[in-house]
């Protein structure tokens, strides 16, 4: 019984000996002491456990290691890949109910990807679109970092726009809360401080604290979004021409109206094949026979002011440029909005009266 025990107690030493100090044991030693038999296997075990553990250590590494996607923000999303927008559909099918529009650089999330079709959610609006329309993932993380244009929306209630990159430089002008502006990118940028396109006179920087700045990506518009759209749109017409008082002035408005959407182009005076924004002005006039003088400047000169709380639909503002001269015209059309050749970017556009601060207004048209 002494025996028995002592030779237990030596195959539990052997094997903690084992366990502190693995060794390679050849076979021959395996068969000739079965003490040296039990430490193998002891070593072999343990061994087998630190390999195990080694191993999961490196798959935990590769996954750690693995690529994630290069434009997380477009993960679960699809991008409108079109010229204007896309319908979106009820079902797969293009005989499917209409349910809405995805515009072009239209934002959605993914809810079901197919071969064909792919399910979407944007805004309110839910439904099919064709595969064939849209941008998945990292592709269209790619295509809008290439091709979309970023904006900056104000987000306090007056923001200076200066001439350089920083609080002291000259302020060019004033923008309100809640317009939104192209950001232009600058080799010279500093943090803290953003580039943007007001109009095609005035570029300056902002300080970045006061914008927000995002993709101009657009959501679907259900078809009931659209209804409501245009009854605004009609509602917003019948208050701008009952803001009316001349039939004169409806007119050159309407003829204005008709332009926008053609090119801006500097110098110019084409209304269809492209115009600053003094040719505009001038061009627009000279249709109903009043001669304008060419530039921003000589108009503003050459015209009777009005008081800017006095302005009527066909009264010309004016804003000034970066060297204090007046360098942009815009027409009122009423209902708080002009009509302007903006810049080479955006043409003839519609803006509000308050998008840039107006230094003076005159009139051509008197009752």
């Amino acid at each position: 019984m002494r025996k028995r025990s002592i030779l237990g107690f030596a195959i539990m030493a052997a094997g903690a000996a084992g366990l502190l100090s693995p060794a390679f044991v050849s076979n021959a030693e395996i068969l000739d002491d079965s003490s040296v038999g039990i430490t193998y296997a002891l070593d072999e075990y343990v061994s087998n456990l630190e390999i195990k553990e080694v191993k999961e250590e490196d798959v935990a590494e590769e996954e750690e290691q693995e690529p994630t996607c290069k434009y997380p923000e477009f993960e679960g999303k699809c991008l409108a890949y079109v010229e204007e927008a896309v319908n979106v559909r009820k079902e797969p099918d293009e005989n499917s109910e209409r349910v809405g529009s995805l515009p072009v650089h239209g934002i959605a999330l993914v809810v079901e990807k197919g071969d064909t079709w792919t399910k979407i959610e944007s805004g309110i609006t839910m439904g099919y679109v064709r595969n064939d329309y849209l941008l998945f993932g990292d592709t269209a993380g790619a295509y809008a970092e290439e091709t979309c244009p970023k904006v900056a929306k104000v987000n306090t209630t007056t923001l200076y726009v200066r001439a350089g990159q920083d609080e002291s430089s000259d302020c060019l002008t004033m923008i309100p809360e809640g317009e939104s502006y192209e950001v232009v990118p600058k080799d010279d940028d500093v943090d803290g401080w953003t580039y943007i396109k007001v109009d095609s006179d005035i570029e300056g920087y902002v300080s970045s604290e006061y914008v927000d700045i995002s993709y101009g990506f657009s959501h679907a518009i259900s078809v009931a979004e659209e209804e409501e759209i245009r009854r605004k749109e009609e509602e917003a017409e019948r208050a701008r021409l009952a803001e009316m008082t001349s039939t004169k002035r409806q007119e050159v408005v309407n003829y204005a109206l008709q332009f926008v959407g053609n090119p801006y182009v500097y110098g110019g005076t084409s209304l269809t094949n492209g115009t600053d924004c003094s040719g505009f002005t001038m061009s627009v006039y000279a249709h109903f026979g009043y001669g304008l003088p060419r530039t921003a400047e000589a108009q503003m000169q050459g015209l009777t002011n009005v008081d800017l709380n006095s302005i009527q639909p066909g009264d010309l503002l004016f804003y000034r440029g970066k060297d204090g001269s007046i360098g942009h015209v815009t027409m009122y059309i009423g209902g708080g909005q002009v009509v302007h050749a903006s810049s080479s970017t955006t043409g003839i556009i519609i803006s509000n009266v308050g998008y840039r601060t107006p230094c003076a207004a005159a009139r051509i048209i008197w009752d």
